[in-house]
């Protein structure tokens, strides 16, 4: 691991992804290149998007309803064309990036799948700063998946003090 990482921590729906997008608009005004993805949920929260920090653009990527190609994720249904997109779009953006987001690595990052790829990657990245929203109780998965020394990891919980 090259890259300098922090872990916005919580459990389900704490604020993970909130505070990332203040990060990002801390970055947006300091003008400094980022890349990742945001998830973001329609209010009942039974559909997400894949946002790219880089190009803006968004695709459906988790939905409550049978979508696109992929398997099911607990009450999700996915689609792996999303995420190989979102994969295939922080890739290419590292190289331009300071910093890089991602909301989040979880269950499927943790099995190999979802955003795994561009995480490895990132983190292989020298000089770059990457942020990932974790939920709590998988942390220590994500420490081991992807090899990450706890002693060169922030961990920041957000949404309640510890």
């Amino acid at each position: 691991m090259q890259a300098s990482l922090t872990l916005h921590v919580a459990e389900r729906d704490q604020g993970k992804t909130t505070s990332l997008v203040q990060l990002i608009q801390q970055y947006d005004i300091e003008n400094t290149p980022l890349c990742g993805v945001l998830a973001l949920a329609n209010p009942e929260k039974t559909v997400y998007r894949l946002k790219d920090l880089f190009s803006q653009e968004e695709r459906l990527a988790l939905s409550e309803k049978p979508i696109g190609q992929g398997n099911r994720i607990g009450r999700f249904y996915l689609d792996e064309n999303a995420f190989l997109w979102a994969n295939a779009q922080i890739l290419q953006s590292l190289e331009y990036s300071q910093v890089a987001i991602f909301d989040e690595i979880g269950k499927l990052e943790i099995s190999g799948e979802g955003l795994a790829i561009s995480f490895r990657k990132a983190l292989d990245t020298p000089g770059l700063q990457v942020f990932a929203a974790v939920r709590i109780p998988f942390i220590e998965e994500v420490l081991n998946r992807f090899s990450i020394p706890k002693e060169r990891v922030e961990i920041k919980y957000v949404g309640y003090k510890e």
